[in-house]
């Protein structure tokens, strides 16, 4: 630790210990709180901007191993630190006045997020020059305007740059955020751990209107709870029930879709030599021959049914001889209670989100079984999911605990020199909870992997010109 940091240290200390002192009694007591607390905001965005920068010199360097520190941190979320990684490339890329106030105390953490997601809206032809001024005209408004306000000024710094044709740049920014918004819709469903379910989401404005519609439409009127003998709500309740009347209405209907609860079944086509080396061409013929990548073909190898159209699913050339590919759902309850979500560290995906993935390769020999299997994210699938072309030590690895079956995450040498393995923080709670007390110690390292391919014999494949088709071969009693 450098002397600086040292120092740093101490004075946070005679800070906290001089705030721990201070009563307020009198009017001079409330005005040193105010002085104090307009001091501490300055100290705290230019703390701020240190570790920016320091963020983004790491992300310039390419230190991935810094990288992933901050992502991973126990301080903050996975989602928090990648933007924290975001923000610090983009200070340092295109807006470095704010970055010089955000080190001057002269703006917070929040109104400098602000000035910079408003000023991304600008148009991309925007000069290195004009972006400067803007700026700085936006950093001279941050003793008077907060974060929303800030932003709602930089979306429209064009009106002072350009006013002839800030009209038309504001019908082509409003056209692109249309586009963006139907990109980036997403709804979620999150418990709060006390019995109830969040739920936040973002669609397009058109469509939220159409939503809206529809549940003002079903909202209760406040004498029907009264009939009901009900306390009348207030209007996000009824909301709420409306949103829950919506959904019954729904399913009472023949329109909505059944599920299954199977993973998706899809008609695919993956040459082996391609799960093999990576070259060919996988197709989805669900979506008219759409190719996929190598990668994606072996993820969908995992846990989605692939159904070859050439060959029938009894005599599909991809059966390699394991008993069970597809997971059954006794099997996927029981991944869930032992994973609760996406296994891999950090990640907060939910059950219902997450694919099942062999830690050996269903088309490597892998077993469709408890001790091979993972519940991972589509993402985090994708991350894990090997590539044969590529040395284990480049990759990530998967490891089950062999007393408890937790799947422990061995990094890349990218990532972290030493691969140290490392798990998701909700199985840090079953150590706690331990008779003995302690933490199991991590598992080894998997042996290098050995292909197990089974071809079919000649006979049993469709596509050799030994094939004898079943209904043709003599049975045992007929054989000489």
């Amino acid at each position: 630790m450098s002397e600086e940091v040292r120092d740093l240290k101490r004075m946070v200390e005679a800070i906290r210990d001089h705030a721990r002192a201070l009563r307020i009694a009198t009017d001079e007591d409330v005005t040193e709180f105010v002085e104090l607390l307009a001091s501490l905001d300055e100290i705290e965005a230019q703390l701020a901007a240190a570790r920016l920068y320091l963020v983004g010199e790491a992300r310039l360097s390419g230190a991935a191993k810094v990288l992933d520190r901050v992502r991973n941190s126990t301080r903050t979320t996975t989602a928090q630190g990648s933007a924290s990684v975001r923000f610090a490339g983009e200070l340092a890329d295109r807006f470095w006045v704010v970055a010089e106030a955000l080190g001057e105390g002269v703006a917070s953490v929040a109104q400098a997020e602000a000035i910079v997601l408003g000023l991304k809206k600008l148009p991309v032809s925007l000069s290195r020059a004009q972006l400067e001024r803007c700026q700085r005209e936006l950093l001279g408004f941050c003793d008077r305007l907060g974060p929303n306000e800030l932003r709602v000024a930089a979306t429209r710094m064009w009106e002072l740059l350009d006013p002839e044709t800030a009209e038309s740049e504001e019908a082509a920014r409003l056209e692109r955020e249309a586009r963006r918004a139907q990109a980036r819709r997403f709804f979620r469903l999150s418990s709060d751990c006390h019995g109830s379910v969040r739920l936040s989401g973002s669609l397009p404005a058109a469509d939220a209107a159409l939503l809206e519609a529809q549940l003002e439409a079903l909202i209760r009127p406040a004498s029907k709870y009264r009939e009901d003998g009900e306390a009348v709500p207030d209007r996000d309740t009824r909301r709420a029930d409306a949103l829950v009347e919506l959904a019954n209405l729904a399913a009472s209907t023949e329109e909505v879709p059944k599920q299954a609860g199977d993973r998706p079944h899809v008609h695919i086509t993956i040459p082996w030599t391609m799960l093999l080396t990576g070259l060919g061409r996988a197709e989805v013929l669900n979506l008219g021959g759409e190719p996929i990548s190598a990668g994606e073909a072996r993820r969908l190898a995992c846990d989605a049914e692939i159904i070859p159209i050439v060959l029938g699913s009894k005599s599909e050339p991809l059966d390699v001889g394991q008993t069970e590919r597809f997971v059954t759902k006794p099997l996927r309850a029981a991944l869930r209670i032992r994973d609760q979500g996406c296994a891999f560290p950090n990640c907060d995906t939910r059950v219902a989100a997450c694919e099942a993935h062999h830690i050996q390769p269903w088309w490597d020999g892998g077993d469709t079984s408890l001790d091979n299997l993972v519940l991972l994210c589509p993402h985090h699938h994708r991350m894990v999911e090997p590539d044969p072309q590529e040395a284990p030590e480049w990759q990530w690895q998967v490891v089950l605990d062999p007393i408890t079956g937790q799947p422990w995450f061995i990094p890349p040498r990218q990532i972290d020199i030493t691969r140290k393995p490392r798990r998701h923080r909700r199985f840090e709670v079953d150590d706690l909870l331990t008779p003995e007390g302690g933490v199991r110690p991590e598992p080894e390292k998997p042996p290098e992997p050995r292909p197990k391919f089974q071809f079919p014999e000649p006979a049993d494949d469709p596509w050799h010109p030994d094939y004898i088709p079943p209904e043709r071969r003599p049975r045992p009693e007929e054989v000489p």
